[in-house]
Parts: C-alpha cells; sequence; structure tokens
C-alpha cells in the first residue's frame, strides 16, 4: 500500500497546534501552583483556540481549493450551458 506524503500545510498546522496546547499545559502549571498569571494565561488560550482555530484551519487546508478563478471558470461553464439553451426547459 503506497502513502501519499503529508503536505507542508499539514506539518504547519501540527506544530501551531503543538505549541497552542503547550502554553495551555504550562498555564496550567502556573495555575496549579497558584500564579493567578495561569489562569489569566489559560484563559487567553482557550479564547484564542475557539476564536481562531476555524479560520486557521480553513486558511491552512480550504483556502487554495476555493480559488476565485475556480468559480470564474463555473461560471463561463454556465453561461455556456445558458447559450446553448440548456436550461430552457427549466422555466417552462
Amino acid at each position: 500500500m503506497e502513502r501519499q506524503a503529508a503536505s507542508p500545510a499539514f506539518y504547519n498546522y501540527i506544530v501551531i497546534m503543538f505549541v497552542v496546547n503547550a502554553v495551555a499545559v504550562f498555564a496550567c502549571g502556573l495555575a496549579g501552583v497558584g500564579a493567578g498569571l495561569g489562569i489569566w494565561l489559560y484563559n487567553l488560550t482557550v479564547v484564542c483556540y475557539h476564536s481562531f482555530y476555524l479560520p486557521f484551519l480553513y486558511i491552512t487546508f480550504l483556502a487554495d481549493f476555493f480559488q476565485e478563478n475556480d468559480f470564474l471558470l463555473e461560471n463561463a461553464y454556465y453561461s455556456e450551458m445558458k447559450d446553448a439553451g440548456f436550461f430552457d426547459a427549466d422555466w417552462v
């Protein structure tokens, strides 16, 4: 069985998620020893994670898929089909 090599975007995702979780673990350790900074830092990581996770996924994995050129090409195909009368029966 052949396996595809992972893309660099996947490695970037792994590194960034590791850093975010490492900061959260460090903040939990600080909070465990009684430092007020730990609770503040943990809350900051939770807010940042929930605020930026979906945009981060989109930029990392989906931004190349949804290029504007693809949509322009689909519009060109649609206009060619419309000019050929493909959709005329739909309006009757």
